[in-house]
């Protein structure tokens, strides 16, 4: 490793993004692998923030349909019984703002409560729209239910939600999941979309050694 500036490794995803969820077996083995001697950041991309349409049969066929091929080609367990449930709105501000709720109060939780929350909704269908399920998922984490609930919904706690979405688009990056690596360079894309884990590690060790 160089003795430059200190190398980070940047995860910009969303927990209801279908292609991070692929994309999570591989996130959270670099996460456990290169945390201890990189800085690894969390930055949430807020891919449907603050849509509250009504799904259309035609995009829950969609939908149907994406969640199979990523599931074949991620071996991700899908649930689909959400995609018939009436009034269920495809919003994922909340989701996001759960992840920054846990970097604040937690910090280094956010990698593996992403993944959690991520399962819970595509694995077991656990409703999003609701702030329950993201405080009793923050528990596991040892985190205060109610302290959770406060600092969820406080004004500055979605400032910063809001800070990570427009970071993001600021530097280009609209699609997810995008993993970043920096250093006295600067910039650089590890990944703009799903990679499996075999199609990163070699690159990105090449990179940390340098």
């Amino acid at each position: 490793m160089s003795d430059g500036a200190p190398k980070e490794i940047i995860y910009i995803g969303d927990p209801m993004c279908s292609w991070c969820y692929g994309f999570s077996p591989t996130i959270q083995h670099l996460y456990q692998k290169h945390s201890d001697t990189v800085k690894m950041r969390l930055v949430v991309g807020g891919l449907h923030a603050g849509d509250n349409c009504i799904q259309t049969p035609e995009r829950i066929q969609f939908l149907r349909d994406h969640w199979k091929e990523i599931g074949n080609r991620s071996g991700q367990a899908f649930k689909f019984d959400i995609l018939e449930n009436e009034g269920w709105h495809y919003e994922t501000e909340r989701c996001c703002r759960a992840v920054v709720t846990v970097r604040k109060i937690k910090p280094g939780s956010e990698f593996p409560y992403f993944a959690h929350i991520q399962a819970g909704f595509y694995a077991d269908n656990k409703d999003t729209n609701l702030d329950d399920m993201f405080a009793d998922s923050a528990t596991k984490y040892g985190i205060d239910r109610d302290d959770f609930l406060k600092v969820m919904n406080a004004d500055n706690t979605r400032q910063e939600t809001a800070a990570d979405f427009q970071w993001s688009r600021s530097i280009g990056v609209n699609g997810f999941p995008t993993v970043l690596v920096k250093d006295d360079k600067g910039l650089a894309a590890l990944t703009m979309g799903y990679q499996p884990l075999e199609a990163l590690e070699e690159p990105l060790q090449g990179w940390i050694d340098s």
